[in-house]
């Protein structure tokens, strides 16, 4: 049975209390695959001390059939076969947009490089429900992946290193993860339709790691060109091979392997998960190179929970944030906001804070790049822990100042706080500049983040934390 909004009564009483629930989607557009899955998510306080909402519970309420994502020939993704794909999900489970209240459309490996990716994305995320963000990149796939998949929970359950192995059909992601905590994450050109044929052995899909890849074999393939099935089978051996070389510490065989930072050295594992396409044949399923190069090498495997929907459960359950209760907001018209980049402010509550903040201010917005200005975005102050009332007024007027000397095309959309001052700064913000102030939000530099309306009856909003790498 899906259960819709509010069915759960306000209750704020007492540790753990249930405060609300959320409806979730995740769309996973992937290099092979593309499918959808709908959650709940059970929102409470899961102490009474600390008076910040945090989801206690996820379920899954609906899941779609597993679509080939369309490829055009002219470098797209198809949209009509995914449409139809959303809509048939949609009604099967009994669900309409305006009853998801949260959630993600992620594009992933060699989907996210097509030419209409970003469009796509926007356009099923506006489509799938009123609160629902445009993501793609693959270090948030490797996050969500390694959520999905059962490793962060194993490994906090656990209190153990566990290596979580995402083999896509274009990439692959891997997270290094430490008693709950990923600590590294890397992504590589390695996949299982690098190189795809028909029924007749015929290539009709090259990507360009699989160009190289079978260069290392000696071999130069066009599409349309056929391919023994011995080929193959070298391939595929290649490719595992060099996914273990390199989780051993070798040197990638050839520049581009790489599609984000490598890790370094990666310390003695307890266990390794696999999910992604490629662990439907890795856990006895089928036999697989990477299942024999796994053995060889004394790799502890445990099965993953989902496999190849690992990454939309990640999308569906892990990609919302709550922000805490004590932000500000003037007006109800100015959310959601979407696709804010973030600039990261650091604070220091050494006196005088007022003087440091509104120099610190200027210096990042003095030193935004040209493209940026006049495009929405938003300012998170990163700070130590809350030292009192006092401190925070004086960073508001720090932040006042430092907005009354910049054009107004220049200010931030957004301001977002590590600690719980949003109210605090907001309301002595608030006569001169309406910014809504969102707090208790973790974020980096290069991140993007979306902001949802104030859940009815609450004084929350859902967040999503996101990266835009299309393209990479």
């Amino acid at each position: 049975m899906i259960i819709h909004h509010h069915d759960y009564d306000h209750d704020h009483e007492g540790a753990g209390a249930i405060h609300t629930h959320l409806t979730s989607v995740g769309i996973d557009i992937g290099s092979s695959t593309s499918h959808l899955m709908f959650s709940k998510l059970l929102i409470g306080y899961p102490a009474f001390q600390r008076r910040h909402p945090e989801v206690l519970d996820r379920r899954v309420i609906a899941r779609s059939p597993i679509l080939l994502t369309p490829f055009s020939g002219d470098w797209n993704i198809e949209a009509g076969p995914l449409r139809k794909l959303v809509e048939q999900t949609f009604q099967a489970a009994n669900l309409r947009r305006n009853d998801i209240d949260t959630g993600a459309v992620i594009v992933t490996g060699e989907a996210a490089r097509r030419d209409n990716a970003s469009k796509i994305a926007a356009m099923f995320a506006d489509e799938a429900g009123r609160f629902v963000c445009a993501t793609a990149g693959p270090k948030l796939e490797a996050i969500l992946a390694a959520h999905g998949s059962g490793a962060v929970a194993r490994s906090r359950d656990q209190g153990s290193i566990v290596l979580n192995v995402d083999i896509g059909g274009g990439t692959t992601k891997i997270s290094l993860i430490h008693q709950g905590f990923i600590q590294a994450i890397t992504a590589l050109n390695v996949g299982a339709r690098l190189v795809v044929c028909d029924k007749h052995d015929r290539v009709v899909r090259l990507e360009t790691g699989g160009k190289r890849f079978l260069s290392e074999l000696g071999l130069r393939l066009q599409i349309g060109d056929k391919i023994e099935p011995r080929v193959l089978s070298n391939l595929a051996a290649r490719m595992a091979k060099v996914l273990f070389d390199v989780l051993d510490g070798e040197p990638p065989p050839f520049d581009g392997l790489f599609i984000a930072e490598p890790m370094g050295n990666i310390p003695t594992v307890d266990e390794v998960i696999f999910s992604g396409g490629v662990s439907e044949y890795i856990y006895g399923r089928e036999e697989s190179e990477v299942r024999s190069q796994a053995q060889k090498r004394g790799y502890r495997m445990m099965d993953s929970s989902e496999g190849i929907r690992a990454t939309v459960i990640g999308a569906s359950q892990y990609s919302t944030q709550l922000s805490g209760e004590t932000i500000f907001l003037s007006d109800a018209t100015l959310l959601p906001l979407r696709n804010l980049r973030v600039f990261v402010v650091k604070v220091r509550w050494e006196p005088p804070v007022a003087d440091a903040a509104k120099k610190t201010v200027e210096r990042a917005l003095e030193g935004l790049d040209p493209e940026v200005k006049g495009v929405p975005f938003a300012l998170f102050f990163s700070s130590p822990p809350f030292l009192g009332y006092g401190v925070a007024q004086e960073l508001a007027r720090g932040i006042h100042a430092a907005l009354l000397s910049i054009p107004k095309r220049d200010r931030p959309s957004l301001l977002v706080f590590e600690q719980n001052i949003g109210r605090i700064v907001g309301e002595i913000l608030a006569p001169d500049f309406g910014i809504p102030c969102v707090d208790e939000i973790s974020l980096s530099d290069l991140d993007f983040i979306d902001v949802g309306e104030r859940v009815p009856g609450e004084g929350f909003v859902p967040v999503v934390v996101k990266s835009l790498a299309f393209g990479v």
